[in-house]
């Protein structure tokens, strides 16, 4: 019996056949070898950049160095706990939903194995792919401590909150999969919670914090590492400041890093605990998901109702896209759901905006609720536009893989469906299903528009300018346009739904992440920085919401240097995000003639 105790702890993970034949089958991969190498890389440019912009070795003295080293820190552990919110879930989403796609999760089902060497063999063969990423990057974290300023407690939290928050997404990954049915699914359920809970969550604390860390910094992993590489401008209160409070209570407040860290490990297990329990029991019920097993249990006789008759497009392959994914599905009520929250969230910020300037007299004061009205409004527009476009990456990425897993791509390609056709349609069929995305935050500057209208302020320094209306929900159709292109590209080139998603998602934040780091500096440039900020999606939101602060240098209000009015500046941007639409377009429009060209060849290549 003694042995056996060991043993059994052995199985559950070093000895896990799931384990190792992951890891084993894994590391002969090219592509791991190619990410490894890709965030490494990342790694070491964004250390380079944050280098130079600290000054690189133009300090006189070891004092400069250390703050200087302090701060390339903090850049680099951003990146890289940014870079794991990203990678985590594309690594363990396909943990279950893989087995499934590729009919072998009813064989894995068949085994002695038990639940809970499923589960863990599945989220920790995954999570170890996080793991080598977090250790890959140590020679970089390195550098800093020569310089000072950094401490091996600071590097040891940064990778411990690193790798905790991979774990409790791995976790959640694996729960939903138990739970639920298809990696796309998974992926789509995943990003939007990850976005709205990371971006609003820092939005509020940003706004509330006021220097000191809050509630809510035990529970988000960037203001826990806020707190530990930034102590001295967020700070936590002491322990002997809080001898009154109860211990677990004066601890969370003291210790927000620990405390997240313990409660991320606490909150995996609760994640995990319940996937291995009802595994099997779920599996029974695959087909309908977790709806489907409570729905049997609570109504086992309740008899299958007919469809009605729907109304068809021309193209069937738009309506398809469109019509099916926008009904009563779980991905429809989810993106009704993510709409219905954006436009309740754009009322609550006009009624709170709307209570702090009623009785305000005082001009400076009012000045300064304006421009923070405009920070929060910029916050919210970002989030929105943040989930669209996961949304519509993780949506397209699985529309041509899909049909490939189950088998129907073969039965279009015989039918008289032609190559444009098809892609046409899931061009227009994606972007149809996105348009209510891109109408949030149109919807959003209308009811500031219209309040503005009411209070009298729209042709006097209005909180948002009347043209962004226009401009706003234009430029952010063709955007989203342009990311359903993406995904659908490589949707098609690849032939596995959690490939494809990686990999789209993957372009995405690149493509992305260059162009906010080119557009940001290039819009403080005068009137010139009005036009190549129309070309970056998040910084050219930011000039639309907010020009007074993120193009400062074009307006004279904002003590700019261009020489022209803001009237004329206000033309310029109207004209730039006119230019950068059509540009987009065209983009898209040769995306999808070489798509088109290339269908036949690459359908032919993956059937050999």
């Amino acid at each position: 019996m003694s042995k056996s105790v060991p043993y059994a702890m052995l199985r559950l993970v070093p000895l896990n056949p799931i384990f190792v034949r992951v890891v084993t089958a894994g590391g002969r991969r090219v592509m791991h070898l190619i990410t490894r190498c890709a965030y490494l890389l990342l790694l070491i440019g964004f250390l380079l950049v944050a280098l130079l912009m600290a000054g690189g070795g133009g300090h006189s003295s070891l004092s400069e160095l250390a703050k200087a080293s302090t701060r390339v820190f903090a850049t680099i552990s951003y990146v890289q706990l940014a870079m794991i919110c990203l990678l985590a879930p594309i690594f363990t989403a396909g943990a279950i939903t893989q087995e499934r796609d590729s009919r072998t999760y009813a064989i894995l089902l068949a085994t002695p194995l038990s639940n809970t060497q499923i589960v863990l063999g599945s989220l920790l063969s995954r999570l170890y792919y996080v793991a080598a990423l977090l250790l890959s990057g140590v020679p970089v974290f390195a550098i800093t401590l020569f310089y000072g300023g950094v401490t091996l407690r600071n590097i040891a939290l940064s990778f411990a909150i690193a790798m905790t928050t991979g774990l409790l997404m791995g976790s959640t990954a694996i729960a939903i999969a138990v739970f639920r049915l298809g990696t796309g699914k998974t992926v789509f359920w995943f990003y939007v919670f990850n976005a709205l809970f990371l971006v609003g969550l820092y939005l509020v604390d940003d706004n509330i914090a006021a220097g000191k860390t809050t509630w809510l910094t035990g529970m988000h992993p960037f203001l826990a590492l806020k707190s530990v590489v930034n102590p001295t401008t967020y700070t936590a209160p002491s322990a002997t400041s809080l001898s009154d409070r109860f211990i677990l209570i004066r601890w969370y407040l003291a210790y927000p890093a620990y405390t997240y860290v313990w409660m991320t490990f606490l909150l995996s297990l609760l994640m995990v605990i319940p996937s291995a329990i009802v595994l099997r029991r779920i599996a029974q019920f695959s087909e309908a998901g977790l709806i489907g097993y409570f729905r049997t249990l609570l109504l086992p006789n309740r008899e299958t109702r007919g469809r009605r008759a729907r109304t068809v497009w021309a193209n069937p392959i738009a309506w398809r896209e469109a019509a099916t994914r926008a009904g009563m599905s779980v991905r429809g009520i989810t993106r009704w759901t993510t709409i219905i929250v954006g436009i309740i969230g754009a009322g609550a910020l006009l009624y709170f905006y709307h209570r702090l300037t009623l009785d305000v007299t005082d001009p400076e004061t009012l000045t300064g609720i304006r421009q923070d009205m405009r920070t929060w409004l910029f916050g919210l527009v970002m989030l929105e536009f943040s989930v669209a476009l996961l949304v519509a990456t993780n949506t397209s990425a699985s529309a041509v893989t899909r049909e490939r897993e189950s088998q129907t791509l073969d039965l279009l390609l015989v039918t008289p469906i032609t190559s444009r056709y098809y892609i046409w349609g899931k061009l227009r069929g994606l972007v149809s299903f996105m348009l209510p995305f891109a109408a949030v935050p149109a919807v959003t500057v209308l009811m500031v528009l219209l309040y503005e209208l009411a209070r009298g302020n729209l042709f006097d320094d209005p909180l948002v300018n009347p043209e962004t209306l226009i401009t706003l929900p234009l430029f952010l159709t063709v955007v989203l346009a342009w990311a359903c292109m993406l995904g659908l590209q490589v949707s098609l080139k690849w032939s596995k739904t959690i490939v494809a998603v990686m990999g789209s998602v993957g372009i995405l934040a690149g493509i992305m992440t260059v162009l906010g780091v080119c557009g940001y500096p290039a819009a403080k440039l005068p009137v010139f920085g009005l036009i190549f900020s129309a070309f970056s999606p998040f910084q050219g939101i930011g000039v639309l919401l907010n020009p007074h602060v993120f193009a400062a240098a074009s307006f004279e209000a904002a003590g700019g240097t261009s020489g022209i009015t803001d009237g004329a500046a206000r033309v310029v941007l109207f004209i730039s995000f006119l230019t950068s639409a059509v540009v987009y377009c065209l983009i898209v429009w040769g995306m999808y003639r070489s798509m088109v060209k290339n269908f036949d060849m690459i359908i032919r290549r993956q059937h050999q």
